[in-house]
């Protein structure tokens, strides 16, 4: 993969160059158009390119000549991660109807976060309705494949948001959960120097999950081996699932100076844990998403911080992506969307400002 820079210190390359594409609903995808990213890997795929970079690179988005109604089929609206991401699709279409394009989208959401029946059920009544476009957050590894089929089967262009990768969908879009983790492991080695932490992580059927527990653990192996990842437990992104891991992990081992969950579900309930313990300021605890909940534990000083994966901004990517597919721009296959780990040194820093973000242009 060629080097990019960090989130955080991500610049918008100079010298654009602009795309004359015309606009048109119509894409050839071919055999499994992502082979390689499921081979390589998605944290890993060489041709992967960061947001922001992508954009300087694309220049202004074309416009529909046509009205485009989009389908997204989230997960659970429980989790407020998967709100804010809702709610960051319906900016990005505020934003396009404010420039004069005619857009609408059904943004639907599973029951519960391994409500993966419930998804499939969802997305497959997307694809029968024959949308423009389908968005797409899968649960699991392959609950939504037969509804991904069908939707091939049709040449409805897909793009995954933020979720378990699937060789079958064309575009992934995305925080770079590799990365996570690791920002989480390089900002808990500042912190403590040396000694035991432990993870809590997500479904391990999700490869988000996977990856950001694999990133996390690998950082220490090779930048800083004096911190040991000495337990890692489930909590299945569930809250009190999360509290009940934290409690016998505090009581199993007693010198335990950080934990990483995976999501901040997870890290609100371990949080309450580490209070009744009496470990306060003295067990580190780190989230993953950026949700409001996490941004208000931080600046009460309870929660140490979050790896801020920006959701509203996630979705935001997807669409503008989705449009720019539509009118016959070629995307990258995987694109990296910002995060920033949110700590009580920049939590009420202006977010736009720390991402480099600014509103889509259209042509």
């Amino acid at each position: 993969m060629k080097k990019h820079l960090d989130i955080g210190i991500l610049a918008l390359t100079a010298g654009a160059m602009f795309l004359s594409t015309a606009f048109a609903i119509a894409v050839d995808y071919g055999d499994a158009p992502s082979a390689d990213v499921a081979k390589q890997g998605q944290d890993f795929y060489d041709k992967a390119e960061y947001y922001n970079e992508l954009k300087a690179r694309l220049g202004p988005i074309p416009k529909p000549a046509k009205p485009i109604k989009l389908g997204f089929c989230c997960k659970a609206f429980e989790n407020e991660f998967w709100r804010l991401i809702r709610d960051g699709s319906e900016v990005a279409v505020a934003n396009m109807k404010k420039a004069g394009i005619d857009i609408s989208i059904d943004v639907r959401a599973a029951q519960g976060e391994t409500d993966e029946n419930g998804q499939l059920a969802l997305m497959s009544d997307m694809v029968k309705r024959g949308y423009d476009g389908i968005l797409c957050s899968p649960i699991s590894d392959g609950n939504l494949l037969p509804a991904v089929e069908r939707a091939r089967a049709n040449k409805t262009p897909l793009i995954m948001i933020n979720s378990t990768f699937m060789a079958a969908i064309e575009v992934s879009v995305g925080a770079r959960h590799w990365r996570a983790g690791e920002l989480a492991a390089e900002w808990m080695s500042q912190r403590i120097g040396e000694g035991e932490v432990a993870i809590i992580t997500g479904m391990m059927s999700s490869s988000s999950a996977r990856s950001r527990t694999e990133g996390f653990t690998k950082w220490f192996a090779v930048n800083n081996p004096g911190i040991k990842v000495v337990d890692v437990q489930n909590g299945n992104w569930d809250r009190m699932k999360a509290k009940d891991v934290a409690d016998v992990l505090l009581k199993k081992h007693p010198n335990l100076r950080g934990i990483y969950c995976n999501n901040d579900t997870m890290a609100m309930g371990a949080i309450e844990s580490i209070k009744s313990a009496g470990r306060l300021g003295k067990c580190y605890l780190l989230g993953t998403d950026g949700t409001s909940e996490a941004h208000a534990s931080i600046r009460a000083g309870e929660l140490s911080g979050t790896v801020d994966n920006m959701p509203k901004y996630i979705s935001q990517v997807g669409i503008e992506m989705m449009i720019r597919r539509l009118g016959g721009q070629e995307v990258p296959k995987v694109i990296y969307t910002p995060g920033v780990v949110i700590d009580k040194s920049n939590v009420d820093e202006d977010i736009e400002k720390l991402i480099g973000w600014e509103k889509p242009v259209f042509k």
